[in-house]
């Protein structure tokens, strides 16, 4: 928020690659873990499965497109946890039905007592949706069915029997209980980076996460979305900025740059020093400098993704004992 001055204000969240064959013992024990050291948040990506290259990326098994369930997971997290918030990011709103989406949502935020950050987006994988059935739409449709589909979402939080018939989607006298516990309702962070979704950003979201996106330009869209608020007569400062950052980090710089290397490769199809700086790699100093950037740039929430999932106890390690307390000191 705007009231943000100072790096010792940030707060941090671990974003879970849950593929690649994570066990819930590991997700679960490393929440704990996450929230005793102070995480603000556990996030988790939204997917049925993904491209061959984001496997190749992590040294995954050939053929093997894994991928939790995101509010399963997120349900089970936050039944061993009290206070670490707990997201996903990001749903793609046009991949589900929202009034029933609105429902889990929902259940999540009581079972959790009010943890919930409702991450969306408008999908960008269109063999997921295609291989399950899911109509894939061009780029314009499904920005219109996100939007749409937030809308009948907030109705079914705030109102007691709301009816809505638009374009894409239609409840009639539709019933949600339990109401959320988050008043009006859980904070609903836009994740994208096309004008249309910092568009949606700034008229009705309650964030915005970044994804891929280098610290110049997370200043630049940031800029843009507070700008395009006070265009709608909205507070810029209601809109939470935050950034995943892809994070490599080791005691041992050069097991750090190979990781990154070999990730950046596959993932991106381009050598490290082309990607961006939303990348992390090396010893707690240059992770420490990576943050710092983005911090400048305006983040206040900072997600992190270790690009390997054996490598989550090793950055929790190196995070409680050397970044926890630069920031926070």
């Amino acid at each position: 928020m705007g009231g943000y001055s100072s790096s010792s204000d940030v707060e941090f969240g671990l974003n879970f690659a849950t593929y690649g064959f994570p066990s819930f013992p590991f997700l679960l024990e490393s929440s704990i873990r996450a929230e005793r050291i102070g995480f603000h948040a556990v996030w988790v990506p939204d997917h049925l499965f993904l491209p061959d290259r984001v496997y190749r990326a992590i040294g995954g098994v050939d053929g093997r497109r894994d991928g939790l369930d995101a509010w399963i997971v997120l349900a089970a997290i936050a039944t061993v946890t009290k206070r670490i918030r707990v997201g996903s990011c990001v749903t793609p709103i046009p991949l589900r039905k929202p009034s029933i989406l609105a429902k889990t949502v929902a259940t999540l935020d009581n079972l959790s007592n009010g943890r919930v950050i409702f991450g969306v987006g408008a999908g960008w994988f269109s063999e997921e949706f295609k291989s399950y059935g899911v109509r894939w739409d061009r780029f314009r449709v499904r920005i219109a069915k996100t939007i749409e589909g937030v809308t009948v979402i907030k109705k079914l939080w705030t109102e007691d029997s709301p009816s809505y018939n638009g374009q894409f989607y239609r409840i009639v006298n539709a019933p949600l209980w339990p109401k959320p516990v988050q008043k009006p309702h859980p904070p609903i962070f836009f994740g994208g980076r096309s004008e249309a979704i910092l568009k949606a950003v700034a008229e009705m979201g309650d964030g915005w996460i970044s994804w891929a996106v280098s610290s110049n330009d997370f200043r630049e869209k940031l800029s843009m979305i507070r700008d395009m608020a006070r265009r709608v007569w909205r507070d810029p400062d209601v809109v939470k900025p935050a950034c995943n950052l892809i994070v490599s980090v080791s005691e041992d710089y050069d097991e750090a740059y190979r990781i990154a290397e070999r990730y950046a490769t596959n993932f991106f199809g381009k050598p490290l020093d082309e990607v961006g700086d939303f990348i992390v790699y090396g010893e707690a100093d240059d992770c420490i400098d990576g943050i710092e950037r983005f911090i400048k740039a305006g983040a206040v929430h900072i997600a992190f993704r270790p690009m390997l999932n054996s490598g989550i106890p090793k950055f929790l390690d190196i995070f409680e004992k050397k970044i926890v307390p630069y920031f926070k000191g």
